[in-house]
């Protein structure tokens, strides 16, 4: 295990760069010397943050209500993305099964019967398997944006929640919307303002890519199709690239599954924002081919965009403000 510890790209996403305290490394130490006791109530909280970097890399919630979340807490929702890594490699612990992870729930019980995944433990066959898989994918390419130093860059900014201003976000991906628009005009016939996929990106992601697991979704997709690939529906109940999308819309965007939705370049992942956009129908096409929207043209896009209850936290207003910041930014 050692050397799966010492190999570069491990050590890159276990040495937090802006994080100068290394004492998981201590935690570490012991845990392989043969105190097996590092589980959700006794590990420190530096060793934590590096599991959940490795999970979050791997493509895993570590939070309870679902988000992508480093913040030293080996909690329910660490659990239970441990659990959903051990379960889909194979990897065996007791009261540990698909029926588990897949509770039965609702949007608003998802939290509260999180109980159901029983409690697992990180044994060093379990973290050795972690390792072994994070450099299988970080090697293949097989992450989020499909590259490993795109991924360290998200998984650094979603560690500090130190997220991009719309400078920084016309200067990552500005060159990206005006070639996903020009796709779209090729495929469909009619041209998006590339400001629309710009203030997209402002408006649900901040542009770094921070999914959003759905347990009640995954609960509803595993009814569905109970002999599924696991791993494809949890990606499915998942919100995910910098437009937040749905995994479950993967052939609406043109991705040929959720999962490799989760891993497509990020040209590709603007692309499908772009896409995503241009599927919702005439009414909204009409919309985002506008350079000077109205607020009424806001409040169509917040509905097809955002749903119905968009004016509950004025969606609307705030993807027109950011509209009208990338207008000045672009002239």
């Amino acid at each position: 295990m050692l050397n799966l510890i010492n190999d570069p790209k491990i050590q890159q996403l276990l040495d937090f760069e802006q994080d100068t305290n290394i004492q998981w490394q201590d935690d570490l130490e012991r845990f392989m010397a043969g105190d097996q006791s590092l589980d959700r109530t006794t590990a420190g909280k530096n060793a934590i943050r590096g599991l959940q970097r490795l999970l979050i890399f791997l493509g895993y919630s570590t939070s309870s209500d679902g988000s992508y979340l480093i913040d030293g807490d080996f909690g329910r929702g660490t659990n239970r993305g441990l659990g959903q890594f051990m379960l889909e490699n194979g990897l065996e612990a007791t009261g540990l099964n698909r029926e588990t992870l897949c509770y039965e729930c609702r949007y608003d019980t998802a939290r509260q019967l999180i109980v159901n995944v029983g409690e697992v433990r990180l044994t060093p066959p379990v973290l050795e398997a972690i390792l072994v898989k994070t450099l299988e994918v970080a090697n293949s390419g097989e992450v989020t944006c499909g590259n490993f130093d795109e991924a360290i860059f998200h998984l650094n900014r979603l560690h500090t929640r130190h997220f991009c201003d719309s400078e920084l976000i016309l200067e990552k991906y500005g060159e990206h919307a005006k070639s996903s628009v020009a796709r779209i005009a090729r495929e469909k016939g009619f041209a998006i303002e590339p400001k629309w996929v710009l203030s997209v990106i402002s408006q649900e992601s901040a542009g770094v890519v921070r999914p959003k697991f759905e347990q009640q979704w995954l609960s509803k997709l595993n009814k569905k199709s109970p002999d599924a690939d696991l791993r494809e529906l949890r990606y499915q109940a998942s919100s995910f690239g910098l437009g937040q999308v749905m995994g479950f819309n993967f052939k609406d965007v043109g991705a040929p599954s959720a999962y490799q939705m989760y891993t497509s370049p990020i040209e590709e992942q603007v692309y499908y924002i772009a896409r995503f956009i241009a599927s919702k129908g005439s009414s909204l096409q009409r919309v985002i081919q506008k350079t000077k929207p109205t607020d009424e043209d806001f409040r169509t896009f917040a509905y097809k965009y955002n749903g119905p209850k968009y004016a509950s936290h004025q969606y609307d207003k705030s993807i027109g403000k950011k509209f009208e910041e990338f207008r000045k930014l672009i002239g």
